[in-house]
């Protein structure tokens, strides 16, 4: 079952906290920013008065079983944010003391498999955006949208290096891109969940991009995955002209609602026939294979659902069916040459169609 979920991966400094904020924002939905639930740990730790990075398995497990975490308002008008056992931390979890030590508790098996229930928990709001290190790989392999941040070592330092709070006095340029790297190297080697690319997370270098533009590339290849998950589905009354002197729906009347269906979908994928007609494309149809399996009656509802199942050189091939509830009426396809309507001749299928196929 696929999760609901905009995952965001990357290393150190990538601007993943940043655009998954403002795709929050921008699409009304919770943002949950799993480092902070590592530097969560981090900070219970120290406020226990344990060095992250002595602290025994035990240690950490007593701490665990004792500790409340969740996302909550600390006032009404504002956004939700860390609470601790009661506290909400706030900038204490900004530091770099706390930033070191959450690195460290990443590390540690018995800290990732207690925060991925409470990660995996978090599902049940609905649709989310979450960021980290795992969230595509081990938290959610299954999240419905996938990206992989990243930008060139000088630039992630410069970031670092521009955030408040985020970098020991006196840090310097080349100081923050030494830690970037060792952290780098730290978390990809790391036996748990080491960060990695996901294999179908789309790469998002944004080493030359201020953040609205990452926000709005992310935005479109969202839009762009929905157009092409969503399945047209077209609803259809059988008219008494449709049938034939027995009540029956005429057998040639079903290439008809493959067409109505062909037309819908196209409009559905912003590329329409009247479009392709204005750009000098047509779809003339070159076979049509109808197999029939029972029949539809005067005002029977009809369902007509259906596929780009190839696109390939400039042929086109569209399945369909037709049910009547769950009564199967009718199945088969349509094959279509593309063809350039100024010249007359045969052209390569538009981008947008194969989008389509699946």
């Amino acid at each position: 079952m696929t999760s609901d979920v905009i995952a965001i991966d990357g290393p150190a400094a990538s601007g993943k906290s940043t655009v998954a904020r403002n795709l929050s924002e921008a699409l009304g939905i919770p943002y949950i920013n799993t480092g902070s639930l590592y530097r969560a740990v981090a900070w219970k730790l120290r406020k226990n008065a344990l060095d992250p990075d002595t602290v025994s398995p035990e240690e950490v497990d007593r701490i665990l079983a004792d500790t409340r975490i969740s996302y909550e308002k600390p006032a009404p008008d504002a956004p939700p944010d860390i609470r601790i056992d009661g506290v909400f931390p706030g900038q204490e979890l900004r530091s770099a003391d706390i930033a070191s030590g959450a690195s460290k508790v990443a590390t540690m098996p018995n800290v990732r498999a207690w925060l991925l229930d409470l990660q995996r928990g978090m599902a049940k709001l609905g649709r989310i955006v979450m960021e980290g290190r795992d969230i595509g790989t081990a938290v959610f392999p299954d999240a419905r949208f996938k990206f992989f941040l990243t930008a060139s070592p000088m630039v992630r330092a410069r970031r670092r290096l521009a955030q408040s709070g985020e970098t020991v006095d006196g840090a310097t340029l080349e100081s923050v891109a030494r830690d970037i790297a060792a952290r780098d190297e730290q978390d990809s080697r790391r036996a748990v969940a080491p960060l990695k690319r996901a294999e179908d997370a789309v790469l998002v270098d944004n080493s030359e991009w201020e953040s609205h533009q990452t926000l709005q590339f992310m935005l479109d290849k969202i839009k762009e995955k929905e157009t092409m998950e969503k399945e047209t589905v077209l609803n259809y009354r059988v008219p008494y002209a449709d049938t034939d002197q027995m009540g029956v729906v005429y057998y040639a009347n079903y290439l008809k609602y493959f067409e109505m269906f062909r037309s819908e979908m196209l409009i559905d994928a912003g590329l329409s026939y009247l479009q392709m007609e204005k750009e000098g494309i047509a779809l003339p149809v070159i076979e049509a294979v109808c197999r029939y399996k029972s029949s539809a009656h005067f005002e029977d509802r009809l369902t007509i659902t259906g596929r780009v199942a190839e696109a390939k050189g400039v042929r086109v091939k569209i399945e369909c069916e037709v049910r009547c509830g769950v009564r199967l009426l009718a199945d088969g396809y349509t094959v279509h040459a593309c063809m350039d309507m100024k010249n007359n001749r045969p052209t390569r299928v538009p981008p947008a169609l194969l989008k389509l196929l699946k």
